[in-house]
């Protein structure tokens, strides 16, 4: 487990595992109405999507980013064996 300098791992399980849910919830939340009616709009466009469309984009990717991050605090926690 990687720790500080005080011997502290730097996450636990259970705040990796609660961040991510925190993150899912907000991201359910930013994605469906009416959490995406400040973004419901066309322009500007990003990189040729619709503003709307890139908003949910982002947040998808965003899931791909904690859930791996997700895997790595897992994967040290299995191997120590906690």
């Amino acid at each position: 487990m990687v720790t500080s300098d005080q011997g502290r791992p730097y996450m636990t399980l259970k705040t990796a595992r609660a961040l991510t849910w925190t993150y899912l919830v907000l991201a359910i939340l930013a994605v469906t109405w009416p959490g995406i009616l400040p973004f419901a709009r066309i322009r500007p466009l990003i990189f040729g999507l619709p503003f709307s469309m890139a908003w949910i984009a982002t947040w998808v990717a965003g899931c791909v980013v904690v859930f791996g991050l997700l895997e790595l605090v897992e994967r040290k926690h299995r191997t120590e064996g906690n």
